[in-house]
């Protein structure tokens, strides 16, 4: 979240593993450029400079949460965006997915890696933070640029494709109030569809899957829901 002093506050990598036992050697403070402020322990994680681009882009931004929320994320597997189906969603609208081939990326820098400007407060993981760098901050560039005035009025949000949820607001309890709106509309969806007797096609990789191979420790293979 964005401090009084205009530093940012966030979480260290591997922080999600106790968060219910967090203390404050599980948060860094950084420049919004990335300069380290305050280092109790750790570094931020891998998708900090992606954090730190949306309080750049955003000045209205004043937290982003970032969620493994599940009824989302079932809909991020399949890259498909959270319909706007519930009247608490009606601010938001439809939550769009951002994807990126993630595995193909990481592989082709890792055969040919060349320098990146990283964050000092970010783990070392240049594989990693060149997805978010050059194709996913782009994207969100171009779809949430034009609509930055809306966090006057109310928060923004989007999937990551087979990753988890991103929500950014004014305050930490929109931006949470907002997970919270998007991952009851995904489970209104879902719960719509078993209603319907749509249980549709489960897929582990609907947009690239070319790169689904048991190297990259996925699964080949596809899993139908019942008849």
């Amino acid at each position: 979240m964005r401090l009084p002093d205009g530093n940012i506050l966030m979480s260290c990598a591997g922080s999600a593993f106790h968060r219910w036992n967090l203390t404050v050697k599980d948060f860094i403070a950084l420049t919004p450029a990335g300069d380290i402020v305050d280092r109790p322990a750790g570094l931020g994680a891998a998708a900090t400079t992606t954090h730190l681009a949306i309080y750049r882009r955003f000045p209205d931004a004043n937290a982003c949460l970032h969620a493994h929320s599940p009824y989302s994320l079932a809909f991020a597997s399949l890259g498909l965006p959270v319909p706007s189906l519930t009247n608490r969603m009606d601010m938001l609208g439809e939550v769009p997915c951002i994807a990126a081939d993630d595995t193909r990326i990481k592989a082709d820098y890792l055969a040919n890696p060349r320098p990146l400007q990283l964050p000092a407060g970010m783990s070392p993981r240049p594989d990693a933070a060149v997805v978010n760098l050059e194709h996913i901050e782009p994207q969100i560039e171009k779809v949430f640029g034009p609509r930055g005035h809306e966090l006057a009025h109310h928060g923004l949000a989007f999937t990551l494709y087979r990753h988890g949820l991103f929500a950014f607001a004014k305050s930490a309890d929109e931006a949470f109030d907002n997970v919270a709106r998007v991952e009851e509309a995904a489970r209104t969806a879902l719960l719509q569809a078993v209603l319907g007797g749509d249980s549709g096609r489960i897929q582990l990789d609907r947009l690239f899957p070319a790169t689904l191979t048991p190297s990259a420790g996925r699964r080949p293979d596809t899993y139908r829901g019942p008849p």
